[in-house]
């Protein structure tokens, strides 16, 4: 789960998405005007699915490989949805939509303004007081790396607390119970995605297999165990480098531990990818071809470009 997919680097799972109109699914439309209203808020005015693990809503455009989407779009993982049950379901549409309703996705140009105008006075300071002569620089220093510290983990507080409000949400409509599960399948997904869509995406797509599934069903294989997988609970970042909560942290925050958690993950037989679309093995097919054609343009476009200026210097010397 995302709030923020927009940025230069866009990920080639979003690139290769496929829009969904309510005429194609109007039941997986059905719950996403439901959990709208309960929470007071619009509903999206596009429905993406992507394959990767990430769900996202956003109110940036949304420039796709063949189309460019404006106004309140929310994405769905295809491959989640062959996992969650109809109230897991729920859980992630509200807590996606509760990022709308904040306007959490909403650009905000004054405060990106305000807080790079912040964040380049604190080095222009830093630069400065490092220039000063001892003592001077030494007792000046330690209250502008607090500063630096300080502004940081300021930054760090806001997008956290924006992913706890939003579970907090999810839970008052679809359960605490929903949430804890939907974070575990959410984790395992993410996990086992960059393992098979690295090694063997071009085999899988070559095949017209759908990846989507075959993560899906890699997962499902994984719950058949009562004991938690040991690499699940450690987290991929350093505290001071993530922008979301380790997933241990939102279990605890929705009253669960792991253990728990996992067995709650572990009882769901019934998937709403088969429930409220009416093809989703085509659909995977389909999303599975086009991100195997980006990744392959991508990586032969990065491999025509010229060196970089450094490159050329370092080889020169």
């Amino acid at each position: 789960m995302s709030s923020e997919p927009t940025r230069a680097d866009l990920r080639h799972e979003i690139e290769t998405a496929l829009p969904i109109t309510r005429a194609q699914a109007p039941a997986l439309w059905r719950p996403i005007d439901e959990v709208a209203e309960q929470l007071g808020t619009a509903g999206p005015d596009n429905l993406l699915l992507v394959l990767d693990s990430i769900s996202f809503a956003t109110e940036l455009p949304l420039r796709l490989s063949d189309a460019t989407f404006t106004g309140r779009t929310l994405g769905l993982s295809l491959t989640l949805l062959y996992l969650l049950s109809e109230q897991e379901l729920r859980a992630l549409i509200a807590h996606e939509l509760d990022h709308l309703r904040r306007h959490d996705t909403r650009p905000q140009r004054l405060a990106s303004l305000l807080t790079e105008f912040i964040a380049i006075t604190l080095a222009i300071v830093a630069i400065g007081v490092a220039r000063l002569p001892d003592p001077l620089s030494a007792l000046l220093r330690p209250p502008v790396q607090s500063g630096f510290t300080r502004f940081a983990r300021g930054q760090q507080a806001r997008m956290l607390d924006r992913e706890f409000r939003a579970d907090r949400a999810a839970a008052e409509i679809a359960g605490a119970a929903a949430c804890a599960s939907l974070l575990i399948k959410s984790t395992l997904v993410a996990r086992i995605w960059s393992i098979i869509v690295d090694k063997h995406l071009q085999n899988v797509a070559a095949g017209a297999l759908p990846i989507g599934a075959v993560v899906a069903m890699t997962a499902r294989t994984l719950f058949t165990d009562s004991d938690v997988c040991p690499w699940l609970g450690k987290p991929e970042q350093s505290v001071a480098r993530r922008a979301h909560p380790h997933y241990v942290e939102l279990l605890a925050a929705l009253g669960y531990d792991l253990p728990t958690a996992w067995a709650l993950a572990q009882s769901t037989k019934t998937s709403v990818a088969r429930l409220m679309l009416e093809n989703p093995k085509a659909l995977d097919i389909q999303l599975t071809e086009r991100l195997a054609r980006r990744r392959a343009s991508a990586s032969s476009e990065s491999s025509t470009l010229p060196p970089s200026t450094s490159d050329r210097h370092d080889a020169a010397s």
